[in-house]
Parts: C-alpha cells; structure tokens; sequence
C-alpha cells in the first residue's frame, strides 16, 4: 500500500501535517532582564494605573455636580410653581362633605 502525500488519510485537509512531537520540541529559554528594567516597567504600571484612576474619580466628580445641580433646580422649580399657585383656603369643612368626587381629587392639603 502507498501513502500519498497530497491528501492525508484520515481525509482531513485542513489539518497540517506535524514534523515534530510536542515532547520533542525544546522551548528555549526566556530572555532575563535586568532589575532595574523590572523596577522601571512597574513604576510606569503604577503610573498609568495612577493616571486612570483620578481621570475616573475626575468623571465621577462631574457626574455627581452635574446631578445635585439638576436635583436643586428642580426643587427650585417646584418651590416657584408652588409661589405663583393661586390657592384658597376651605374654612368651611361641611362643604367638603357636599363637593363631588372629582372636585376632592383636586384639593390638595398642605
């Protein structure tokens, strides 16, 4: 029997043929860099990792101002509807008694 090796035999040809054994590879070894180099690389982590905090706590900031400013105008908002509301006082309780039902949703006690 002849093996033909354009096509393998278990019909795979999207595989690549191996040429070594993965134990048979021998990894070479890492390249040592010096302390200092190590020393330098972690102060710039540190940096970077300093750097994106305080633009993160910066936005957080603004984020904050920007909703107490939008919560005081609206209080402020509803303070001056309130001011310019045209309001009259009901002395007389048996009159509630005789007002229908949709006029007492509208009264508002305060």
């Amino acid at each position: 029997m002849v093996k033909h090796s354009d096509k393998p035999v278990s019909g795979r040809v999207w595989k690549q043929k191996k040429e070594c054994r993965t134990s048979g590879v021998i990894a070479d070894k890492a390249v040592k860099s010096s302390f200092e180099k190590k020393m330098q690389l972690k102060r710039q982590k540190n940096n970077i990792k300093e750097l994106a905090n305080q633009i993160l706590s910066e936005r957080a900031e603004k984020a904050e101002a920007k909703r107490k400013q939008i919560e005081s105008n609206k209080k402020r908002r509803e303070e001056n509807e309130r001011k310019c509301e045209i309001v009259q006082t009901i002395t007389n309780t048996k009159k509630l008694k005789k007002i229908k039902k949709k006029q007492l949703r509208s009264i508002q006690t305060r």
